[in-house]
């Protein structure tokens, strides 16, 4: 009876020990889960506070340009239509970060960079624009913009890629899939779409 007892006592505190150790894995994994998770949209935010500053930027490159090139009407409402879409799909993703939003910005932001490019070409017809202080000033900001996007892209890659691989890892591919975690999309924009937003004067 004693040693009924005993085995009993023993298997008890087995049991807890492995019950406490699982509970303790599932609170880590979970937590760091969290944690890679709000790095992403930390990223995220850094990457669609640059995307901001150069749509902001675009309406005064846009006056500065007219001021100058007054028959190139097309470009000017191509710039400045791409520019209110720019800003409507950058409401629809804040603090989104799924696949779908990423490629709708993508999409965006490939055809404002198109039509920055064509704006900033028609500035080599006119030499007195090309030497404008403002326009030279705004060329700076948009490609200061540019690089600094460019940079928080490839910070909110890494930080995707942290989270992905850590979610395929034991334990935390458990916790996930019981907690709801999905893997995050990488911001894959082609190449040619994000080539230096530079004039050579």
């Amino acid at each position: 009876m004693q040693k009924n007892n005993g085995l009993k006592q023993y298997i008890v505190i087995v049991l807890s020990v492995i019950i406490v150790g699982m509970l303790g894995w599932f609170i880590i994994s979970y937590n760091t889960l969290v944690t890679k998770e709000e790095q992403i949209k930390t990223a995220w935010s850094q990457v669609e506070s640059n995307l901001q500053r150069k749509v902001d930027l675009l309406p005064n490159l846009v006056k500065v340009v007219k001021h100058y090139a007054t028959h190139e009407k097309e470009i000017f409402e191509r710039v400045t239509k791409l520019r209110s879409n720019a800003l409507k799909v950058m409401q629809n993703t804040k603090g989104n970060v799924d696949t779908k939003q990423i490629k709708a910005l993508e999409q965006v932001e490939q055809k404002l960079n198109s039509s920055v490019l064509k704006l900033f070409a028609v500035a080599e017809n006119y030499p007195q624009l090309r030497s404008s202080e403002q326009f030279l000033q705004l060329q700076s900001q948009i490609e200061g913009s540019e690089n600094r996007i460019n940079i928080t892209r490839m910070q909110f890659n890494d930080a995707v890629g942290d989270f992905n691989r850590y979610m395929r890892t034991i334990p935390a591919n458990i916790v996930a899939s019981v907690a709801g975690f999905q893997q995050k999309a990488y911001f894959k924009a082609k190449k040619k779409a994000h080539k230096e937003l530079k004039l050579e004067i």
